[in-house]
């Protein structure tokens, strides 16, 4: 075992280490997704988001879910000195997580038909689920390392992995994609294409997790396991490791209820709705399928409408979802450092945690949406060429930029839940607010004049009411209230003040040019604002690396006074 010092990172560290890494993952996979929607047209799109969507909740429960388990576990076993826990726990976590991998895959294997036969009347979304399904096997073997480092308050592990899966991703997932579309012009195997390339990503991230840890360790000393009490039995280990996890797991699909939800019931209503109302939806986006027609080999039938439609919404999807993503790694960052604090009693550390999460997620999650709102229209053409992409797409990205306020926010907090052993609770919330979800989709989406805008007003509905419920749970478990002053409201009056910013700019003109000048003048806005309401104070600059150079900047620059 290495001897050398280890080195433990604060949340504000590691937080910024995993932000930049998620902000590198989702400038690739922009990179990966606006190339590949272009290439494989909105029905194409439609096939690829209907595998993801069910994918990526599977995905998040090994990939958020069970690391949030280890992390915990592993973090409050480091407080207390237990380094002989600590390795017990990477060694049973190894062998529980391999086999829930393999039971996914084969279960996923099993489900396959039946789902495709129930959401999609083409039935070529099946060739996409076949291609991702081994991924999950590689994504339990990649929590497993990912828990145990952040467990050791060590982000670097995860965030390296999470760029070596993107970037298999980008150039094995668009290269598979444009290599179909060649050989076949077929858009749901050029879509399976694209999600072979996603599969063979992470078992590239796994490889290289399993390759660090064989050859740099985890820095805990010899000295230290031989000073530490002996270890549960591996018996007891995977009890206290599940009695954390089934919770923690189930409930880290807080980020993917909306994905969940609309991949289970959109295509199968909206079906419904092209048998009995086939016409209203024809007529209000007869401009949108007839550019497409125009532009496809394939004329788009009657039975294709609720696929490409959905293609749409995975568009808009796309773009909101960065919000929550982002905001959540704060979450992931944050749980270690909670829960020592929550091991230690230390009411006042509790409360700097509490803020220091709620005030970062706020700078980001707020000015974000206040941006969506503004812009809808105008970024999704930016990004993407089809007509149907602004015409429809637009319309639902202003509903999700409402939804990605408050989902920006509840979703660390539901991290924070766990940190502090009330898991239950955040269940509790997160599956009261799928159940909203659903029922605001069930009632919408079967209007034939919303249509496919209903599952945009659902997400909204479910995460407005998880970030209240979350919030009001936090305070009242850890007897901690956060000073709102300075945690939501300066932030909630620069991210106003910024989006009306963005939107009387974009009326000067259109064009890409415009949409990107409108971007810029809200963010020059929104730093300004921030500044003059002294958001910023010393301690959020020295917690960050090099903290006391940039406070001495901010000082000279009166960003802090």
């Amino acid at each position: 075992m290495a001897n050398k010092k280890r080195k433990q990172q604060s949340f504000e560290y590691g937080a910024i280490i995993l932000l930049c890494s998620t902000m590198i993952v989702k400038l690739i996979g922009a990179i990966f997704k606006i190339p590949l929607s272009n290439l494989i047209g909105d029905l194409g799109f439609g096939y690829f988001s209907s595998a993801y969507d069910l994918f990526t909740p599977i995905y998040s429960l090994s990939m958020a879910g069970l690391p949030i388990a280890v992390s915990r576990l592993v973090a409050e076993n480091m407080t207390a000195g237990r380094y002989r826990d600590v390795h017990q726990s990477l060694k049973v976590t190894k062998r529980a997580f391999f086999v829930t991998g393999f039971v996914g895959f084969v279960l996923m294997l099993l489900l396959i038909y039946p789902f495709v036969k129930i959401t999609d009347a083409t039935g070529k979304t099946i060739y996409s689920l076949f291609a991702i399904a081994p991924s999950l096997v590689f994504c339990c073997v990649m929590s497993t390392y990912r828990g145990y480092y952040e467990g050791l308050r060590n982000m670097y592990p995860t965030a390296l992995s999470d760029i070596i899966e993107a970037s298999g991703k980008l150039i094995l997932g668009l290269g598979f994609a444009f290599a179909v579309m060649k050989l076949t012009d077929n858009v749901a195997l050029a879509a399976a294409g694209a999600m072979l390339g996603i599969t063979v990503g992470a078992g590239l991230s796994a490889l290289y997790l399993r390759l660090r840890f064989k050859f740099k360790g985890d820095m805990i000393t010899e000295e230290e396991l031989e000073g530490s009490a002996e270890p549960l039995s591996q018996s007891a280990t995977l009890k206290a490791l599940i009695a954390i996890a089934i919770p923690v797991v189930v409930s880290s699909l807080a980020n993917n209820i909306a994905s969940l939800v609309d991949v289970s019931m959109v295509k199968w209503q909206l079906a419904n709705l092209m048998e009995s109302s086939g016409e209203v939806i024809t007529s209000m986006y007869k401009t949108s399928i007839d550019a497409y027609n125009a532009a496809a080999s394939e004329v788009l039938t009657a039975d294709a409408v609720p696929t490409f439609l959905y293609g749409i919404r995975g568009k808009a999807f796309t773009v909101y979802n960065l919000i929550p993503t982002i905001t959540s790694v704060l979450g992931v960052s944050a749980l270690p450092v909670l829960a020592s604090s929550w091991v230690l009693k230390d009411k006042s550390l509790i409360k700097k945690n509490v803020d220091s999460m709620i005030k970062m997620t706020a700078l980001i999650s707020m000015p974000a949406g206040a941006g969506l709102v503004a812009l809808g229209g105008q970024i999704m053409g930016f990004l993407y060429t089809s007509v149907a992409s602004v015409e429809i797409g637009g319309a639902m990205m202003r509903i999700f930029g409402f939804a990605a306020f408050f989902a920006g926010l509840a979703i660390p907090m539901t991290s924070m839940l766990q940190a502090v052993g009330h898991q239950v609770a955040a269940l509790r919330n997160v599956a009261i607010g799928a159940g909203l979800k659903i029922i605001v989709n069930f009632v919408l989406v079967g209007v034939p004049q919303i249509n496919i805008q209903g599952a945009a007003f659902g997400t909204l509905a479910s995460y407005l009411f998880i970030f209240v419920a979350n919030l009001l749970t936090l305070i009242k478990v850890t007897g901690v209230k956060p000073t709102f002053s300075k945690v939501l409201i300066k932030p909630f009056i620069a991210s106003l003040l910024c989006g009306v910013a963005a939107y009387f700019t974009s009326l000067i003109g259109s064009g890409k040019t415009v949409t990107l000048l409108s971007i810029v003048v809200a963010a020059v806005v929104y730093a300004v604002v921030l500044i003059l309401l002294n958001t910023f104070e010393r301690e959020d600059v020295l917690a960050l690396p090099k903290g006391e150079k940039l406070l001495n900047i901010c000082l000279k620059l009166k960003i802090i006074r």
